[in-house]
């Protein structure tokens, strides 16, 4: 785990009364599973309320640089860093929730029982 990478993700993206606590549930074994299912059903309680957020359905009109991101995931991807373009299509093919974490954004994709999943495109402003 990168907990650098987590921390920013957090900082950035999240709100500030979940802030705490999700890091706390990110860097124990026992609980991040838990930090990861705040994200599988209406993610958007979790965010900042005051970012600027964009619910994608199709991955391909994303135009980023970074080579690889870094994954928080409920499989063997966990914790890696996997290249750009595999991590699109393992965020396409997953059926579970997902965040994607990049130099510049995030993405965050919610578990769907039924119909498409909600993709949340994040961007930080430079």
């Amino acid at each position: 785990m990168n907990k650098s990478v987590e921390h920013f993700f957090v900082k950035t993206y999240i709100d500030k009364d979940y802030q705490e606590r999700l890091l706390f549930e990110l860097n124990s074994i026992k609980k991040r599973s838990k930090a990861l299912s705040r994200f599988s059903h209406d993610a958007e309680t979790v965010l900042n309320k005051v970012l600027d957020k964009r619910i994608i359905t199709d991955l391909s009109e994303l135009h980023e640089n970074d080579k690889a991101v870094y994954v928080i995931s409920w499989d063997e991807n966990d914790g890696m860093y996997i290249p750009f373009e595999d991590a699109m299509r393992y965020c396409e093919n997953t059926s579970t929730s997902v965040i994607l974490i990049g130099n510049s954004f995030s993405l965050i994709k919610e578990e769907a029982e039924t119909g498409k999943p909600k993709i949340f495109y994040l961007k930080v402003r430079l």
